[in-house]
């Protein structure tokens, strides 16, 4: 079992939902994401895996800074998804000013070493 975490990223000038990229979780792992912030000009973000149809996974952005998270707060959330499946990260903008956007998915790999 250890910690880790992945940055997801995409340019943005709209405020239609755009995709930020996605985060595959292999067959026979399980993790539990713990945290997740978004920084783009504002509006909200969510998450969607495919194996939780019904999931809403949506939240206010962290920052308007992207690439700085600073003294934001990430969501603390403790959602444990089984492999394999696929999380998709989606940000919806409160303006569109064509801006870097990113959203970082902290989890615990509960399966241990594999090496």
């Amino acid at each position: 079992m250890y910690s880790d975490a992945q940055v997801l990223s995409a340019t943005v000038a709209t405020t239609s939902e755009s995709s930020l990229g996605e985060l595959q979780i292999p067959a026979g792992r399980n993790y539990t994401i713990t945290s997740l912030w978004c920084g783009g000009v504002g509006g909200n973000f969510r998450i969607a895996v495919d194996t939780f149809p019904s999931m809403q996974g949506t939240y206010v952005q962290n920052s308007n800074a992207p690439t700085y998270i600073g003294a934001a707060e990430g969501h603390n959330t403790n959602i444990s998804i089984n492999g394999p499946a696929t999380l998709t990260g989606y940000v919806t903008q409160s303006a569109a000013t064509s801006t870097i956007c990113r959203m970082n998915i902290s989890y615990i790999d509960n399966a241990g070493a594999t090496n």
